[in-house]
Parts: structure tokens; C-alpha cells; sequence
């Protein structure tokens, strides 16, 4: 038979084993997507947390963290979510930042098995950061820990490195807060991108901007006022050893309707910097520069026809450091201008000729600033101004005229005004000021040219947004080389009327004169008011406003400013007020002095009669720490209504809760200092101070304390009370109000003395002695200790233990709160220790008992005296012997608990470093994890074991008082 010849095998296409392939490579993908982000998610996490606790100084929490690749494959995204970081010491309670999402992008190569994780992007979402700096210079940002400084242990390389590529910030809003430099600045919706290789060291790098509203303002003045800003920049970035150079390629910046560029560098060197930076304005318009100015871009401002001739140009160039400045040359220049409104007449003749030039240097006296000409006219109207100034630093040259003629009632006719607004009345101004701030400083005024006057007549505003309407009958204020005077002023808005005059000093001193002299600004007023209703003039009803202790506090806006006093002032006002009207409280007769004084108001004197009597008050508000005002006060009341006082502030219920439940008037002076919260409330745990209290008559009802005093004693009537020539001593210390002195009082005929504090959080422990005489007490409490005392005269005839006595010194505790009291007495334990002093009574009664008890009776006696001393013993035994039990357990408790703490510690541990196997990364991040979680174990378990011996110490303590009590 011929041998079958075998067939080759057929080999599969090379097409179906490439779906094969890529199919199993897809699953593996598919697979490594789900599982990665589940077996690295902790691990990240705890690498993230632990580098934020080692390298920042402040409290970071984050809600939520999350890991994926799905939307940047290959690369891994860690997520954020809800990240808030909050200052410490000086800055406790500040949020600097609060962060929706953060996300990083880093490579997938790192997560699994690299020494450090780069991070390539980083985007933040919806974030708002509250940055600060105190009038000390110290920033709430300054959080970061320089490594140099950790511990030798944890100063190890970061586990993350910045690679970034790209950034982008979206929906932020950032308020800066610098009060060292005085500036501020407040951004909302800030949207920003950045792109380049910033791991290069020539970078292409471009970014994009984009804000809602810009607010600058610095040193008083308002540069920018919520300006919609666009930036557009392209900056080529050049980094070498000692030299950093930024150079501007393609940019536009926008800012509402002004558009701009800049051309040229900045560079910085080693020990300086250099630059060359020139504005690019060629297409501008005059109505473009108006957009800046926040009375014509927010009203109108579409619709607004603006021509003229303008040209502006700014250029910054040279060298900067710490003595020298780099020169400038700004100008701006408007001719043949004018502004129109739909419907409305225009404002002509428009010029401004203005600019500063400084060639560069450490010299700043050659800077010159110029206003040449600032010119307009609208309906018969006219204002004329110009200003030259030279030798700006050392010794200011001043030439300067403002001429000014405007019939008010005109400003509708041009401008646009909002709905019920108007304004009438006559302005005219013609000053002109020449000469050096020298003359001023060394008297020499004649040499000093300081002239005119600023009228106004029958000035009449009106305003939707106004309460009242502002009516100026006339004001005055004259220039002279040494002050300038407010010769008068008569004003009313609604029922209110005010007169003021007085006169500033060192006016030029403190707006042109060398900031390294500290120029003061002095000025002394006196104001005058026949009634001010300030309810009025707030939009106050006309009933008075409750306080409510348990009421909760209206909420605080965190950014909100307390009041602040200004620098470098020195005013007196002095106040004569006949009737004022305020929260629903009238005063009459205010008179006194308030001085404001380098950030400090004091008042001086100033007494008025009001709520029944007459107060006096003096102190001072003091607003240099910005973000915690002080307060160091004193009043004197006479004869103050206690129900109207209490009814209009919270503080006295705080004070003193009793006033709430009282009816009557009351005396008292009050020395307080503390701080207040931005909204200007008392920092209660703050407050030290003391004063006192004194009142002829008072009542008391529905007092909750005494209500429960009264059930206490089964003594109904002291529920209510009626108190006469009162006088109490406190002091205020640790957020409590603590009595100085026993107070002595009478509680329905009983003599009582009173210690104690209560807390402004209504907290109250207090020590009451009572003296009750016999006659107040109950008739069945007295029947009964009366047959009590029968009893034991029966069992031994003749003892004749002595009748109840006619006071009974009684203890009182008052503890928990004004509104749910805790009452302790001893009230029978003193009854009983009252009703006949047995140990004298068997010292007079003993020997004639002896003699004739004979020998019998002396036996018993003696039997029942050791029986007795046995059983005391006894007794103190067990009590000592049960808390040493009780302690044991307690010790044992806490053994046990620390013994099953280090085992789940071992636990979790050996669990981490199983999972990890063989991977570095893991098992790095495991090994940190044991330490930290062993680290923690036995500190938990230090405490427990303290905690454990100071309640087993308490034990024992209580013990040893209840045994030594046991007689």
C-alpha cells in the first residue's frame, strides 16, 4: 500500500492574528484603565497629603480625591476636589485659599514604578483665594517651610517635580489685601492659560487673560474700578546662570474699551535689573481713555459721542535696584474734545496737557510733573486747572490755580444721572498755591503764595439711594499758607441739622511735603446740631430696635472692613448735640471731644443724658491691627433705666443676664478693654476690665436662678424679690464676669452673701451663704426636726438637746445656665447640725447622767462610743477600698484598649507591605505608612494610658474627701 504523503499545515492570515493581538492589547488596556486608578488611588493620595503637611505651615484639608486616565491617556489625572487652605498664629481662622478642583496631569511610567512623579499640566477650577499682608509686612501666603529648616529626617527629596507644560486657572476670584504698602486689589472671574516648555531654558511661552472686574486702588486713590479686562502676551523667556531675560513678542491687552501694547524687556542680572518697555496706543481713541473713568463707562457709555485729538505715550527704561530707578516719559494729550449724550447738551472745549519725565537715577528731585492745562466748558459753565511740580522729594516747588464757576443744577443737562437723582445749587472755586514746602516747615509763610476760596450755596441733592435729602445752605472754605479753614457750614438732611466750622493745618504738608517726615495732617472742629435723627437718616423705623440675647447673631460678611482710622491725622472735634435719636434711644445734651489720632479715636468727656439718667464716656478705638480693632473704654452711669438699657444692647444681657428680669435704675462705672471682630463685635473671651454697680431699688421676677432656689428651700417667695441699696464689685477675666467682692443682699428678709462668676455664654457658678431664720422656715420641715429632737431627749432623759435656733446658716451651689439652673443646698444637713449642739450639751449633761447611771450606764455608754468608732473605720475602709477597684479597672481599661490600638497598627501595616510585594513605589509609600501609622498608634496610646492614670488619680481624691468627711 503506498505511504500517505502528509499535508502541510495551513498557516493563519496575517490579518486574523493582528486582530488577535490587538485585540488582547486593547483588553489589557481596557483592564490596566479600570485597575490602575483603583490600586494607585490611596497610595497617591497619602504622597499628596504627606508632601502638603511637610512643606507648608498652615491647615490644609481636602474633601475629595479621585484618579483616572480615561480623558488624557497616557498620561494619569489626579483630581482634587474642595481644597481649602487655612492660616495659623496670626492668620488663624483666614482662608487663604478655597478651591473647587485642582487637577495635575503626570505621566503613568511615574505612578507605576518612578522615584518621582513630574507633574506635566495643572489646571484650577472655581476657586477664590483671600491673600493679606498685616501693617507689619507679614503675609498670610507665607507658608512655605524652606527645607533647610525641617528636621534632618524629613528633609528628603519632594516625591513630586514641576515639568509644566501647561496651566490654566478658570473662575477665580482673588481679593489682595496689603496693608504694609497700603493696596488693594480685587479680581473676579479670572480666567487664564499659559503654554510653553517651562523645563527649558529658551521658552516660546504664551498666555491668555481674561477678567470680569479689576479693582486697584493704592494709598487712598482709585486706579482701577472694576475694569473688564483681556491680555493676550507672548513672552519669549530666556534663562542663563545669573541672568533672566523676558522679552515681548506679539501681545494685546484690553481694558474695557482701552487697547494697548507694549514693546521691548526686562532683564534680570544678578545684582540689578534692566528694561525697556514702551506703550503702544497708535489706536486709541478719546472715548476709549473715558471707558477708564467709572462715571462715564457705567453710564451711557454706548451711546456716548466722544471726539477729539489724543495722543499718550508711556516708556520706562534703564537700570533698577536698590538705589536707583529706571527713567520714564509719560504724557497724555487732548485737544478740541468734547462729550455728548443722546438727547443731552456737551461738554466742549475739553483739554488736557499732562506728563511726568524722569531721565533715570537715584535722584528722584529731577522728576518733574506737569498738568499744563486741564480745560472745560458745558452750559455757561467753566473749570480751569493746572499744576507744576519740581524738587518732589527734598524740598517740593508748588504752582498750581484751579478756577472753578458751575451751576449744578446744569450737571443733568450733560450727564446722564439715575433715576431720581438730581442736583442744584452754585460752586465756585478760585485758589492758586506758589511756593516751596520749606517756607511752610520753617514758618516763613510770607514767602509761601496760598490764596482763595471754595464756596457752595444752596447745594440741594437728591437720590433714590439717600434716606433724606442732602441740603447745604452754605459752606466755606478759605486757603491760607498755614491752613485751610472751614469758615462755616450749615447743612439739614430730613429733621436733622448740623453746623460745623473749624480749620485744617498742614494741608500742603501732608499732600506734597517728603513722606519721610511723616507729615500730619491737624485739624480742630466744632460741630453743632440743634437734633440728629441719625434712625432717620439710616432709613431706621421710628421703633426702637430690641436686642435679643438668645437671639442668633445677624451674619458676618468675611470680607467685610472694620472701621479704620486714618494715619497721620490729628483731629478734634468738639460735639454739642441738644437732641440726637439713635437705634430708638433719644439722647439729650451730648457734649464732649473726639479726637482721631494716628489710627486711634478717643473720646474725651463727652457726657449726655439719656435712659432716664446721665452717662459719661471715655476711651479710645483703636484700628492699627486692621483685622482686630481694639477697645480700651470707661463709662459712668447715673441712674439708668434697667429695662431700657437692657432692651437696646446685647452686651448687658451678657454682662449681666439678671438685668433682664429687673425693673428699676441703676449707677455704675465700668473700666473695659478687649478686642472686636471685623463687624465690630466684642471678642467676649477678650474683655478684661472691672467695675461696679450700685442701686437704691430694684426688682426681680421670673429670674429662673431663684425660681429654683426657692423650690430648692420649699421658700415660693423668693422667686421674687425686691432688692435696696445694692452694691456690687466685678471684674471681667477669661470670658466671664466675676464677682470682686461678696455681694450682700436680702432674699425676702435673708441675710445672704454672694461669690461667684457667670460666663457670656450665660454659663453661672455661684456660692450663696443664706442666714434663714427659724420663722421663714416651713411649718412640716420644723414639726418634724422639733419631734426629732423629742426622740433623742426621750432616749436619754435629761440630755435635753437644745430647740432649734432662730437663724439656720444655709449653703447654696448655683450652676448650669441663667435659663436651666442646677441648685445644690445643704439645707438639711444644716437644719439637723442646727437643732441643738449635742457635743456641748453631753459635756454639761455627761457627769450628772454618769453619776447616776452608775457603772451600767457607763459600760453602755463606752460599748456604743468604740461600736460607733468601729464602724467609721469601717466605713472609710470600704469607700477607699471600692475606688481603688473602680481606679484598677480604669488602668486596665486602658491597657486593654492600647494593646488592641498597637495591633491594628501591626495589622494595617503588615497588610500595606503584603500588597506592595515587590513594586518600589508601593512599598515605599507602604513603609511610609507604617512609620506614620505606628508613629500615631503609640501617641494615641500615651495619651489613653494619661488620660487613664489622671481620672484614676481623680478616683482616689474623691475618695479620700468622702472618707476624711466621715465622722
Amino acid at each position: 500500500m503506498a505511504r500517505k504523503e502528509k499535508l502541510p499545515k495551513k498557516k493563519k492570515s496575517f490579518i486574523r492574528r493582528l486582530f488577535k493581538w490587538t485585540g488582547l492589547t486593547l483588553l489589557f488596556l481596557i483592564i490596566a484603565i479600570i485597575l490602575i486608578p483603583i490600586i494607585f488611588k490611596d497610595q497617591i493620595k497619602e504622597l499628596v497629603l504627606k508632601e502638603v503637611s511637610k512643606s507648608l505651615k498652615a491647615d490644609v484639608t481636602i474633601k475629595d480625591f479621585d484618579l483616572t486616565f480615561l480623558s488624557t491617556f497616557p498620561n494619569v489625572t489626579i483630581q482634587l476636589y474642595d481644597t481649602k487652605v487655612t492660616g495659623r498664629t496670626e492668620f488663624k481662622g483666614v482662608e487663604l485659599a478655597s478651591v473647587k478642583i485642582i487637577e495635575a496631569h503626570v505621566g503613568l511610567w511615574d505612578v507605576i514604578g518612578g522615584d518621582e512623579i513630574e507633574i506635566d499640566e495643572v489646571h484650577i477650577s472655581d476657586a477664590k483665594f483671600d491673600v493679606r499682608v498685616s501693617p507689619d509686612g507679614k503675609a498670610n501666603y507665607d507658608i512655605v517651610i524652606p527645607t533647610d529648616s525641617l528636621p534632618e529626617a524629613e528633609q528628603e527629596p519632594s516625591a513630586f517635580k514641576m515639568s509644566l507644560k501647561e496651566y490654566s486657572l478658570k473662575n477665580i476670584e482673588i481679593v489682595y489685601d496689603d496693608q504694609a504698602s497700603d493696596m488693594y486689589a480685587n479680581i473676579k472671574n479670572l480666567n487664564h492659560t499659559g503654554e510653553g516648555d517651562l523645563t527649558a531654558d529658551v521658552i516660546d511661552f504664551a498666555t491668555s487673560t481674561q477678567i470680569d472686574e479689576l479693582t486697584l486702588e493704592m494709598e487712598g486713590l482709585s486706579y482701577l474700578s472694576k475694569v473688564k479686562t483681556n491680555a493676550d502676551v507672548n513672552l519669549l523667556m530666556e534663562f542663563k546662570e545669573d541672568d533672566s531675560k523676558f522679552t515681548l513678542k506679539e501681545n494685546h491687552f484690553t481694558l474695557n474699551n482701552f487697547n494697548m501694547s507694549l514693546d521691548g524687556f526686562y532683564q534680570m542680572l544678578k545684582d540689578h535689573a534692566q528694561m525697556d518697555l514702551k506703550l503702544n496706543t497708535k489706536e486709541i481713541s478719546f472715548k476709549d481713555l473715558l471707558s477708564l473713568v467709572p462715571s462715564f463707562y457705567q453710564s451711557g457709555y454706548e451711546s456716548m459721542i466722544a471726539k477729539g485729538d489724543l495722543k499718550m505715550n508711556a516708556e520706562v527704561k534703564g537700570r533698577l535696584d536698590e538705589k536707583n530707578l529706571p527713567g520714564w516719559d509719560v504724557g497724555l494729550n487732548v485737544n478740541k474734545a468734547s462729550i455728548k449724550y443722546a438727547g443731552l447738551g456737551s461738554i466742549n472745549g475739553i483739554v488736557v496737557d499732562a506728563g511726568s519725565k524722569f531721565a533715570g537715577g537715584s535722584n528722584l528731585d529731577k522728576m518733574t510733573i506737569d498738568v499744563t492745562k486741564f480745560h472745560s466748558e458745558f452750559v455757561g459753565n467753566l473749570i480751569d486747572a493746572n499744576l507744576k511740580l519740581r524738587t518732589p522729594v527734598s524740598d517740593p516747588l508748588i504752582n498750581s490755580k484751579i478756577k472753578a464757576k458751575v451751576n449744578l443744577a446744569t450737571i443733568g443737562k450733560v450727564m446722564p444721572l439715575a433715576e431720581g437723582e438730581s442736583y442744584k445749587g452754585k460752586l465756585n472755586a478760585d485758589v492758586s498755591l506758589n511756593g516751596k514746602m520749606s517756607s511752610i516747615e520753617n514758618e516763613q509763610y510770607e514767602k509761601f503764595d496760598a490764596k482763595g476760596l471754595i464756596e457752595l450755596f444752596d447745594f440741594l441733592y437728591k437720590s433714590k439711594d439717600m434716606n433724606e435729602d442732602v441740603n447745604v445752605k452754605d459752606l466755606t472754605f478759605r486757603f491760607s499758607p498755614q491752613n485751610l479753614s472751614l469758615e462755616k457750614m450749615n447743612a439739614t438732611m430730613g429733621k436733622s441739622d448740623f453746623a460745623m466750622n473749624g480749620k485744617i493745618d498742614n494741608y500742603l504738608g501732608y499732600l506734597f511735603g517728603n513722606e519721610k517726615k511723616d507729615q500730619l495732617l491737624k485739624g480742630a472742629f466744632n460741630f453743632n446740631s440743634n437734633n440728629l435723627d441719625l434712625d432717620q437718616l439710616m432709613g431706621v423705623s421710628g421703633a426702637p430696635v430690641t436686642a435679643t440675647a438668645s437671639a442668633e447673631p445677624a451674619p458676618v460678611d468675611p470680607n467685610a472692613e472694620p472701621l479704620l482710622i486714618p494715619e497721620n491725622v490729628d483731629f478734634d472735634l468738639n460735639t454739642n448735640v441738644q437732641k440726637l435719636r439713635y437705634n430708638g434711644i433719644n439722647v439729650n445734651n451730648i457734649n464732649g471731644n473726639v479726637n482721631v489720632k494716628e489710627e486711634v479715636a478717643s473720646l474725651n468727656g463727652l457726657t449726655m443724658n439719656t435712659m432716664g439718667g446721665t452717662v459719661g464716656l471715655r476711651g479710645s478705638y483703636n484700628s492699627k491691627d486692621h483685622n482686630k480693632p481694639a477697645i480700651d473704654l470707661g463709662y459712668n452711669l447715673k441712674e439708668i433705666d434697667i429695662q431700657e438699657i437692657t432692651s437696646h444692647f446685647l452686651t448687658i444681657q451678657k454682662l449681666a443676664p439678671v438685668a433682664k428680669y429687673a425693673k428699676g435704675k441703676f449707677s455704675s462705672n465700668l473700666n473695659l478693654k478687649g478686642d472686636l471682630t471685623k463687624a465690630l463685635e466684642p471678642v467676649y473671651n477678650s474683655l478684661t476690665g472691672d467695675g461696679d454697680l450700685f442701686t437704691n431699688l430694684v426688682t426681680v421676677s421670673g429670674f429662673e436662678p431663684l425660681k429654683k432656689l426657692g423650690e430648692s428651700l420649699s421658700m415660693d417667695k423668693i422667686s421674687n424679690q425686691t432688692f435696696k441699696d445694692v452694691k456690687a464689685f466685678f471684674s471681667f477675666a477669661d470670658g466671664k464676669v466675676t464677682m470682686k467682692k461678696p455681694l450682700k443682699i436680702k432674699l425676702s428678709g435673708i441675710d445672704t452673701e454672694v461669690t461667684g462668676s457667670t460666663s457670656f455664654t450665660q454659663e453661672i457658678d455661684y456660692k450663696m451663704l443664706l442666714q434663714i431664720p427659724k420663722a421663714m422656715i416651713p411649718g412640716g420641715i420644723i414639726k418634724a426636726a422639733e419631734q426629732g429632737i423629742a426622740k433623742v431627749n426621750g432616749v436619754v432623759p435629761k440630755l435635753n438637746l437644745g430647740s432649734i435656733p432662730d437663724i439656720i446658716p444655709v449653703n447654696a451651689l448655683v450652676g448650669g445656665t441663667v435659663t436651666k439652673p442646677v441648685i445644690k443646698t445643704d439645707f438639711k444637713e444644716a437644719l439637723l447640725k442646727a437643732t441643738g449642739n449635742l457635743k456641748d450639751n453631753l459635756k454639761e449633761k455627761g457627769k450628772e447622767i454618769i453619776d447616776k447611771a452608775k457603772d451600767s450606764v457607763k459600760t453602755i455608754v463606752k460599748d456604743k462610743v468604740e461600736e460607733v468608732k468601729k464602724d467609721l473605720i469601717a466605713e472609710k475602709n470600704k469607700i477607699m477600698a471600692d475606688a481603688q477597684k473602680e481606679a484598677d479597672k480604669v488602668k486596665a481599661e486602658a491597657r486593654k484598649a492600647g494593646d488592641q490600638i498597637i495591633a491594628e497598627a501591626n495589622k494595617q501595616c503588615d497588610a500595606a507591605m503584603a500588597e506592595a510585594g515587590n513594586n518600589l513605589v508601593k512599598k515605599k509609600i507602604a513603609e511610609a505608612g507604617c512609620k506614620e501609622g505606628k508613629k500615631k498608634a503609640d501617641k494615641t496610646v500615651s495619651n489613653l494610658q494619661a488620660e487613664a492614670d489622671k481620672k484614676a488619680d481623680g478616683i482616689m481624691a474623691k475618695a479620700q474627701e468622702k472618707a476624711d468627711a466621715v465622722k
